[in-house]
């Protein structure tokens, strides 16, 4: 596919998708200001403690289905990676700074774990299972997310090591970079730094 409107499209729509961010929305439908509360993060952590467990793992879920989304369409039409690639930052644009909320967003860690099933798709099925079984072990999803990001670089990159499907794996690992960079800035002067937080 060369239409260059339909990846301009993608790429838009990719961080609008972003910008929805689903913590907001879960938590002002229940007449709750989440960002008032704990960390003032609107993302899984956050949302667990102060809210519920139904609720934060709500939100874990639907932020994922946010990074399959964007991504996953265009591995299964066959789109170059650098295409993929693009709509993950895009959408983790919006995650950072949604229009929709004053371009005040969240750290975008649960996004960004969806975005794996189009970079590098057999990494992140093989990474999956060790980051819930860590997470249900520790309950830390910040621990549980760093073990879902290792083990699916390093799955993603024996696997598609023989051709160029490794470069899923450093596009994914920018996107690391990015979200780790964000949840250090957002916490640094944060009252309260216990989040750990996959959003």
């Amino acid at each position: 596919m060369d239409e260059i409107w339909f990846y301009a499209v993608w790429a838009v729509g990719s961080y609008l998708v972003g910008s929805a961010l689903v913590g907001d929305l879960i938590c002002r439908a229940k007449g709750i200001d989440i960002r008032k509360l704990g960390t003032g993060n609107p993302g899984t952590a956050n949302i667990w403690r102060q809210v519920g467990p139904k609720y934060g793992i709500a939100v874990f879920v639907l932020d994922i289905l946010k990074g399959v989304i964007v991504t996953l369409p265009l591995r299964l039409l066959d789109i170059e990676l650098e295409w993929i690639a693009i709509s993950m930052f895009c959408m983790l644009l919006g995650q950072f700074f949604p229009i929709f909320f004053r371009f005040q967003g969240n750290t975008g860690m649960a996004a960004l774990f969806g975005t794996a099933a189009g970079l590098i798709p057999l990494g992140a099925a093989i990474a999956a299972p060790v980051a819930i079984i860590k997470f249900a072990v520790t309950r830390n999803v910040g621990w549980s997310g760093g073990i879902f990001f290792a083990t699916s670089w390093l799955a993603g990159g024996l696997w598609y090591m023989s051709d160029w499907g490794w470069l899923g794996v450093v596009y994914l690992m920018a996107g690391s970079i990015l979200v780790f960079i964000k949840q250090y800035t957002q916490y640094r002067n944060s009252p309260d730094k216990t989040d750990n937080s996959s959003n």
